[in-house]
């Protein structure tokens, strides 16, 4: 018997599958993940692409500033040994300093050539300031400010030198040269004594350091006096051995009282070593110091045949000729014109005939060089005070006096370095009230410097005021 088939069960239904969510498309600089449960979408920021690109951007940038940078240098203010490499790469960035400061240095000169001399000193300064390792520049500076009258100015460029070129021996010649120049010997016992061995360079030791002795002594003598200079000179061994030695031996002898001896160690000097202009320039001035006047002469012949053109044997040749009266008067109008043509051009030379034209009473030619300095600057200092000196020294007060209050007027921030000679115009006027205040007030500037006051009162007596030097000497 069949029995009915059961009712046909439907199969059960299969669920279909979830679909996933789309993302959203990725970007160069991030993409969306899934994360969680439920799983959701979540932005993810690409660092590493991000951060080179940041590093691009940075590296675009800055190498367009440089070559900007360089364009301005290089085009724009046409400055020559500009290195595009130099400027981008920092460490390099000094070389293009030294260029912009070498640009500098040479338009400094062109201006000097130009007489623009203050326009020349302020870019000279702009070039040491861009490359202050730029002796050239540091030099030219240093004889620009002094041949404008400011020893003090050149004297601390070269100072501020010392920690870029101690060891250069050319640097080390001019700062020792530049501090007696101007008479600043205190800066040069502090350089030698101090500011280089601070540098470990020793000067006044070793071989080549006679020159260096020299100086060191002569600072000595003009800022502690004769006794501690023959220290300083004894505690070198050699020093006085050697034939440079011997005009400043002699000094410190004279000095002393012992003036024969003097002329005696001059003497054998020169006749040991004939080619020493510094020994015949120190005999010639023994000799006319002593009033022997025909060996002076003599002496001189033989300084200015070894040394024809040296202006040093020049000046002593007049020297010693001074008298301008009879047998002196050919020789020396001879060889001042040849002087005059000679050196015309040259600032230092007519500035030391000058010097010279003052104590011995040369009116005529210290006012030639006063007139030819007008050209040179609209003040004429510091020829005016030399021309002053020797009208004082030739008797005519009344015209020193005009040329003194002429000067006054256009340099009277400058004139207290020479107020020796108004001392000098109010006593030969007949100022004695003025002339004596003067006084009194130099003897309160020369408290503290034993030496100058020295040095003061040998210059009145020279120049025929016995009563004031004999004054000036008395303690204040």
């Amino acid at each position: 018997m069949k029995t009915a088939d059961a009712p046909k069960q439907p199969p059960p239904q299969q669920s279909a599958p979830p679909i996933a969510p789309t993302l959203p498309p990725a970007r160069w600089w991030g993409r969306f993940v899934m994360e969680g449960n439920p799983p959701e979408p979540r932005f993810v920021l690409r660092w590493s692409r991000l951060l080179l690109a940041a590093l691009v951007l940075v590296v675009v940038g800055y190498l367009g500033l440089a070559s900007a940078l360089w364009g301005y240098y290089s085009l724009y203010r046409k400055i020559p040994n500009v290195a595009w490499v130099d400027v981008v790469v920092l460490p390099r960035f000094s070389r293009v300093q030294a260029a912009v400061g070498a640009h500098h240095f040479e338009h400094a000169k062109k201006l000097w050539e130009q007489r623009d001399y203050v326009q020349s000193i302020m870019t000279a300064r702009a070039a040491l300031q861009k490359a202050p390792a730029n002796l050239d520049a540091r030099l030219f500076i240093s004889r620009c400010w002094q041949q404008t009258g400011r020893p003090d100015e050149a004297v601390r460029v070269l100072r501020d030198g010392v920690s870029f070129h101690a060891s250069d021996e050319r640097f080390q010649k001019a700062l020792i040269e530049t501090c007696l120049a101007t008479g600043r010997y205190r800066e040069l016992l502090e350089v030698l004594r101090r500011d280089l061995p601070a540098r470990n360079v020793r000067l006044l030791s070793g071989p080549s350091a006679t020159d260096f002795q020299l100086a060191e002594v002569r600072a000595v003598l003009e800022t502690a006096g004769v006794e501690e200079a023959e220290k300083a000179a004894a505690a070198h061994a050699g020093f006085a051995d050697k034939s440079v030695s011997a005009p400043l031996l002699a000094r410190i002898d004279w000095e002393q009282g012992r003036r024969e001896p003097a002329l005696a160690k001059l003497a054998a000097a020169r006749a040991k070593d004939i080619r020493d202009p510094g020994i015949h320039d120190a005999y010639v001035d023994t000799l006319l110091r002593l009033g022997k006047a025909d060996e002076a002469r003599a002496a001189a012949a033989v300084f200015l045949k070894e040394f024809s053109n040296m202006p040093m044997a020049q000046l002593r040749f007049l020297e010693a000729h001074g008298s301008r009266r009879g047998a002196d008067a050919t020789p020396w109008m001879n060889e001042c014109v040849r002087f005059l043509l000679q050196y015309q051009r040259v600032p230092a030379a007519m500035e030391r005939l000058a010097i010279l034209s003052g104590p011995q009473g040369w009116s005529d030619l210290a006012f030639l060089l006063y007139q030819n300095s007008l050209q040179e600057n609209m003040t004429g200092f510091p020829f005016a005070i030399y021309y002053a000196a020797s009208l004082v020294k030739a008797g005519n007060y009344r015209e020193a006096d005009l040329v003194w209050r002429d000067l006054s007027v256009r340099n009277s921030a400058q004139l207290s370095s020479a107020s020796y000679v108004a001392t000098m115009i109010a006593a030969g006027l007949g100022k004695e009230s003025e002339a004596m205040q003067l006084v009194e007030r130099l003897q309160r500037e020369t408290v503290s410097e034993p030496r100058r006051r020295q040095n003061l009162a040998q210059v009145f007596q020279d120049f025929g005021f016995p009563k004031i030097a004999a004054e000036f000497t008395k303690a204040p």
